[in-house]
């Protein structure tokens, strides 16, 4: 992705979570790719509202809606953050480490396919990303 193209991401990402009520949030948008050939990663800073966007490398070349589709999908997860980080920190010191694993396991699981049902009924009302020609 040229610098460009980077910035007008960053812009269009900030932009998005505006628009859905994620104001408060500090985003930063990663030169790293994604890991494990996904589209896009979010990492949120623990007790913070700061999160780290990924996109995958070939993210300019993606088919526009699938692009949108990927911020959304993110920026849901910075939503679901406070939750995630609930169940990730607090069951741990109650549960055996069986129970937390197999526990921990499925809800993410569940995140996932929420994220991406809530991505999908959002992002159809948001424009698409205007790249620089």
């Amino acid at each position: 992705m040229t610098k460009r193209d980077h910035k007008e991401l960053l812009r269009y990402l900030r932009w998005v979570a505006d628009e859905m009520e994620l104001r408060d949030w500090t985003l930063t948008l990663s030169d790293n790719p994604a890991p494990n050939d996904a589209y896009g990663h979010m990492t949120e800073t623990y007790g913070r509202k700061l999160a780290v966007i990924e996109v995958c490398s070939d993210f300019r070349e993606l088919d526009a809606e699938k692009q949108r589709h990927t911020i959304v999908h993110e920026l849901v997860h910075c939503h679901l953050a406070s939750p995630t980080n609930m169940v990730l920190n607090d069951l741990e010191k109650e549960l055996s480490d069986t129970a937390d694993r197999i526990f921990w396991s499925g809800y993410k699981r569940q995140i996932e396919y929420s994220t991406d049902a809530l991505a999908s009924a959002l992002a159809k009302h948001l424009p698409l990303i205007d790249w620089p020609k």
